[in-house]
């Protein structure tokens, strides 16, 4: 299945290690934005997009496009800090979800910086990728 994963920028390890097991489990990533193709640098911060606002746009674009060619939307959530853009992205998969039914929501860990969106019917909710894997099959 073509998968989308989505995390925190701080939590970039977890999400490159959920997406290998899905890799490792015969799945696609759409897009690894953990992996930018202008190297390993993040436009963390906010200065730094303002200053980056092409490199901003086309992240944004390669995020979302990722979302809609998506048959799965995952978003890590053992994130210590809250994140913006994996919330866009969640609720993009939401709305995909409830319009065409797909792409298939999974939350997984801990559920920290919790959303109300969280328990949208469209979304299902798992304490590790293994069991996320299991429900694909």
């Amino acid at each position: 299945m073509k998968i989308f994963v989505s995390g925190q920028i701080n939590d970039i390890e977890n999400v490159r290690l959920v997406q290998q097991k899905l890799i490792d489990a015969g799945h696609e990533i759409t897009h690894d934005w953990t992996r930018n193709e202008t190297g390993d640098k993040m436009l963390g911060g906010d200065e730094n997009k303002l200053a980056n606002i092409d490199e901003a746009s086309r992240r944004a674009v390669l995020d979302i496009d990722a979302v809609l060619d998506a048959e799965v939307h995952i978003a890590c959530t053992d994130n210590e800090l809250p994140g913006k853009g994996m919330y866009v992205e969640l609720g993009a998969a939401i709305a995909l979800n409830e319009t065409r039914s797909s792409p298939r929501v999974f939350l997984v860990g801990k559920l920290n910086h919790m959303s109300i969106f969280y328990f949208h019917p469209s979304v299902k909710i798992f304490d590790t990728i293994d069991q996320v894997i299991e429900e694909l099959k």
